[in-house]
C-alpha cells in the first residue's frame, strides 16, 4: 500500500504526488462551502504552482538539505506537504507590519526599507535597541533569522567582535531579502508552561466566526418570517364566510394586504409575486396573498380550497393568530433563539483579548470569561448579563497555557504529534540552561522554538534535515555552554515525563518524527546516547539504513527476548543481536541505483522477513520492508523502556494502555470508509496499534499479561459479528504466541492464526 506520497520515476521525481496535492487544493478552492477553508486552498494551490514550475524548468534539486542554489541550509524555506520547497524564503517577502512602522519612523528609503533596517540595526542606535530588547526580554522571534542581529549585538556586548563579524559575513549577501531582527513585543516569552494555540490565532478565529447556518436560518424564520405568516393568516381569516376564504374582504382589507406584501418583498423573502410550484406552504401563502392584494378576481377555486387547506391547518395547530395558544407558542419560539448569534459573542470576546500577548497562552481565563458587560452589550449588540455559551468558552479555551498533561487533560493535547508541537518550548529551556548569561539563555531558547517550528525538506540518500547547530548565530555561542548535574537531570527527568505522557495517553500512536527529534535534543543535554529511528517514507526508502537503526535492532533484540512479542513476529533475537554496522566502505546510492548491493545486514534481513528483494520502484514494496524494520527496532519503544527505564515508570498502567490500543483498533477498524487508500492507511495504522500493543503485552508479567488477554477477548466478544468473523485470526494469532508458539509471518497458521501486519503487495487479506 501507499505510505504518504505516491511512486516517483524518471525526472518527474515527485510529480505524481505534486499533482496528486494540486489536485486536491484545486478541489477545495473551487467547492468547499467554507470560505476559510477556500482561503487556505488557494494558498496551497500557490505552492504547488511553485513546485511545478521548479520541477518543469529543473530549478529545484528535491531531495537535497539545500533544494535551490545560492539558498544556504540556514536559511528558512517555505516548505509543502511530503518535504517539497517551493522556494520562498519564509523571512522574506513582504514587510511586516511593525517593519514598515520601524522604516516610516527612521525615515528608510522606498522600497529599500528591508536592506535599510538591517543596516540600522548595525548602527549604534540599532545595536543599543538590540542590547536593550535582550535584557528586558520584550521581543517575539517567529523565525530563526530573527535571532541573527540580536546575537551580534550581545556578542558585540561581551567584546567577542570577530565572532559578531563572522556572522555579519554570513549573512550580509541577504540583508536586502531576509529579515535578521525580531519584532518588538509588549512582555517578555513566557517559557515555563507550553500551549497549543496562541492568544492571537484564538481571537482571529473568534472574530471571524461563522454562524452556524441552522442556527441562523432557524433565528431569521422566528424573528421575521413567522411573525409574516401570522399576519398573512390574520389577514385571509377576515375573508372567510362559513369556513371559506376570499369571500368577503372589510374596509382597509385591500390595502393592509398590499401593504404587508411589501413588507414580505423587502424582508427578503424569495419571490413572493410568483405563483407556480413553492418550496414550502408559507411562500406560497405569501404569493397568493400578493395576487389577491393586486386583484382579488385572480384567484380561482383551487385557491381559495388550498388557503382554506392552509388556514384549517394552522388554527388546528397552533389556534387563531393572537389567541393566547398562538401567543405562548411564539414566545417559546423566540425565547428558543434569544441568544446572540455566536458571530457577535466570538467578536466581544475576541475584544476582551486585545489585552494579552498575542504569541502566548493564557493560564487564568477568569478576566475573559465574564458574563457580558453592559459596554460590550451596547458595542455588539448582545444582552447584558448573558453567560458565554459553552462552544464560545471551548474555543476561548483553546489558547490555554499549561503542563502537557494538564492541555491532555482538558482536550487541548489530542495527540502525539500535538505533544510533538508543544514540547519544543520545554526542550529550548532546558537546552537554554547551560547558557549562564540570562540575556543570552532567553535568546537562545527563543532561537530553539523558532528552529523547531520548521518544516521538514524531502531528503534523499540518508541525509540529516539541518541541524540548529548549523545556524551562524547559533554556532558562535555553543562554546559558552557550561554543563552541570542539574541541567542533565532536568533533561532526563523532561525526556522520561514527556515519553510517559505520550505513551500513556496515545498507546495506539507511534513516535511521530518531529517528537522524536524533541527526544533526541533532550537525551543529548541529558548525555544520554539513545539511538532513536524516525519513521521513513515508502517512496524515498533507498533500500538502506543508517547505523542507528542498527544499533536500535540490536538493543531491542536484548529487550524482546524470549518475549510474546519475539514468537508472535517470529524473531530470532540472537541474529538481531549480532547485526554487524554498516559498513564504512558503503557508498550512497543514486536515485537510480537505490537499494542494489543493500550496504547493511539490517536493510537485507528485513526484505528477508518481507519476502521481497531491495531496489524495488514500488512503495507498497519498500513498505513491507520498512514495516519489518519497525517491528525489529521496536520503532523506539525497547529504547525507551530499557535504556530510559520507562518499564518500570509504566508498569502500573501497561494493562491499560494495551487494551485501550485494541479498543481504539475495533473503533478504526469498524468505522465506514469508502475512500480505498484511505482504507490502506487504515489497516496500516491498525497494525502499527497492533505492534504497539503487542510490545506492552510482552512489558508484562505473566500474571498481568494473562488477564490482560482475557479482557481483549472479552471486548473483541462485544463487536459485531461482521467484524469478529473478518478479525479472527489477528486474535488467534495472540493466542498462539500467547500459548508459547512461534508464528510464520506472512502465512496463516494450520488453525488459522495469522500475523497481523500493514503492508502489502497484493490486496490485504482483511479487505477481501
Amino acid at each position: 500500500m501507499p505510505f504518504d506520497r505516491s511512486g516517483y520515476s524518471g525526472e518527474a521525481f515527485g510529480s505524481t504526488y505534486a499533482h496528486f496535492q494540486l489536485s486536491k487544493a484545486l478541489d477545495a478552492e473551487r467547492h468547499h462551502p467554507d470560505p476559510n477553508v477556500r482561503s487556505r486552498a488557494e494558498a496551497r494551490v500557490a505552492r504547488w504552482v511553485q513546485v511545478f514550475e521548479h520541477m518543469a524548468n529543473g530549478t529545484a534539486d528535491y531531495g537535497s538539505r539545500t533544494p535551490f542554489a545560492d539558498v544556504p541550509a540556514w536559511a528558512t524555506l517555505e516548505v509543502a506537504t511530503g518535504g517539497f520547497a517551493t522556494g520562498r524564503l519564509l523571512a522574506g517577502g513582504a514587510l511586516t507590519e511593525s517593519e514598515r512602522q520601524l522604516a516610516e519612523a527612521l525615515g528608510l528609503r522606498a522600497g529599500q526599507e528591508r536592506l535599510d533596517l538591517n543596516l540600522w540595526y548595525l548602527s549604534d542606535a540599532g545595536i543599543a535597541q538590540l542590547q536593550s530588547l535582550l535584557c528586558c526580554g520584550h521581543y517575539r522571534i517567529d523565525l530563526p533569522e530573527e535571532a541573527a542581529l540580536p546575537m551580534v549585538a550581545w556578542l558585540l556586548g561581551q567584546g567577542r567582535t570577530e565572532q559578531a563579524w563572522d556572522i555579519i559575513e554570513a549573512i550580509a549577501p541577504f540583508f536586502d531579502k531576509l529579515r535578521f531582527f525580531p519584532a518588538r513585543e509588549r512582555a517578555p516569552s513566557a517559557t515555563a508552561d507550553v500551549h497549543v494555540f496562541s492568544v492571537g490565532e484564538v481571537r482571529e478565529r473568534l472574530a471571524n466566526l461563522a454562524d452556524q447556518p441552522r442556527v441562523a436560518v432557524q433565528k431569521r424564520t422566528i424573528e421575521v418570517r413567522l411573525p409574516l405568516y401570522d399576519e398573512a393568516i390574520a389577514l385571509f381569516l377576515q375573508t372567510c364566510v362559513d369556513g371559506w376564504p376570499c369571500r368577503h374582504y372589510p374596509e382597509g382589507w385591500t390595502t393592509a394586504a398590499r401593504t404587508l406584501a411589501e413588507r414580505i418583498r423587502n424582508s427578503g423573502e424569495p419571490g413572493p409575486d410568483a405563483m407556480g410550484r413553492f418550496k414550502d406552504r408559507v411562500a406560497e401563502l405569501f404569493a397568493m396573498l400578493s395576487a389577491c392584494a393586486r386583484d382579488p378576481a385572480s384567484l380561482d377555486s383551487v385557491h381559495a380550497r388550498r388557503i382554506r387547506t392552509i388556514l384549517d391547518d394552522f388554527v388546528r395547530a397552533h389556534g387563531e393568530p393572537g389567541s393566547e395558544r398562538h401567543r405562548a407558542l411564539r414566545d417559546r419560539q423566540r425565547q428558543d433563539v434569544a441568544a446572540p448569534l455566536y458571530s457577535k459573542v466570538g467578536s466581544a470576546v475576541a475584544a476582551r483579548l486585545a489585552s494579552k500577548p498575542a504569541a502566548e497562552g493564557i493560564a487564568d481565563f477568569s478576566d475573559v470569561s465574564v458574563p457580558v458587560t453592559q459596554e460590550e452589550a451596547g458595542v455588539f449588540g448582545l444582552q447584558a448579563g448573558q453567560s458565554l455559551p459553552g462552544p464560545i468558552l471551548a474555543r476561548l479555551h483553546r489558547c490555554r497555557q499549561g503542563t502537557i498533561a494538564e492541555l491532555i487533560e482538558h482536550g487541548i493535547i489530542t495527540s502525539s504529534d500535538t505533544i510533538a508541537r508543544v514540547l519544543p518550548a520545554l526542550t529550548a529551556q532546558i537546552g537554554s540552561a547551560e547558557l549562564t548569561d540570562p540575556a543570552l539563555r532567553r535568546l537562545y531558547a527563543a532561537a530553539y522554538r523558532a528552529f523547531r517550528r520548521r518544516r521538514s525538506l524531502l531528503l534523499l540518500n540518508l541525509q540529516s534535515q539541518v541541524r540548529i547547530t548549523e545556524l551562524p548565530w547559533v554556532a558562535a555561542v555553543e562554546g559558552d555552554r557550561v554543563a552541570s548535574v542539574a541541567t542533565v537531570e532536568a533533561a532526563r527527568a523532561a525526556l522520561v515525563e514527556s515519553a510517559s505522557v505520550a505513551l500513556v495517553s496515545f498507546p495506539h500512536a507511534v513516535t511521530p518524527n518531529k517528537l522524536v527529534k524533541e527526544f533526541r535534543a533532550l537525551g543529548k543535554t541529558a548525555g544520554l546516547n539513545l539511538p532513536f529511528v524516525d519513521e521513513i517514507a515508502a517512496d524515498i526508502f533507498m533500500g538502506e539504513f543508517t547505523n542507528t537503526f542498527i544499533d536500535a535492532a540490536r538493543r531491542s533484540a536484548r529487550t524482546i527476548a524470549g518475549t510474546l512479542y519475539a514468537r508472535y513476529y517470529d524473531i530470532d533475537t540472537d541474529v538481531l543481536a549480532s547485526l554487524p554496522d554498516r559498513p564504512k566502505s558503503a557508498g550512497r546510492r543514486s536515485w537510480w541505483n537505490r537499494g542494489s548491493d543493500a550496504g547493511d545486514a539490517l536493510s537485507a534481513l528485513a526484505a528477508h522477513r518481507a519476502g521481497t528483494t531491495l531496489g524495488g520502484w514500488g512503495p507498497a514494496n519498500n513498505g513491507t520492508i520498512l514495516e519489518q524494520c519497525q517491528i525489529l527496532t521496536t520503532h523506539n519503544l525497547a529504547v525507551l523502556f530499557d535504556d530510559l527505564e520507562l518499564r518500570a515508570v509504566l508498569s502500573p498502567v501497561l494493562d491499560g494502555m494495551a487494551i485501550r490500543c485494541f479498543e481504539w483498533i475495533c473503533r478504526r477498524q469498524q468505522i465506514r470508509i469508502d475512500n480505498w487508500h484511505a482504507r490502506l492507511v487504515m489497516v496500516k495504522n491498525t497494525a502499527y496499534a497492533w505492534r504497539q500493543m503487542m510490545f506492552f503485552l510482552s512489558m508484562m508479567d505473566e500474571a498481568l499479561r494473562n488477564s490482560t488477554i482475557d479482557a481483549i477477548e472479552a471486548h473483541f466478544q462485544k463487536q459485531t459479528d461482521a467484524f469478529r468473523s473478518r478479525f479472527e485470526p489477528v486474535i488467534r494469532g495472540l493466542h498462539r504466541a500467547a500459548s508459547g508458539q512461534r508464528l510464520v509471518l506472512r502465512e496463516p497458521s494450520p488453525e488459522g492464526a495469522r500475523v497481523f501486519l500493514g503492508w502489502t503487495t497484493g490486496r490485504h487479506w482483511l479487505l477481501s
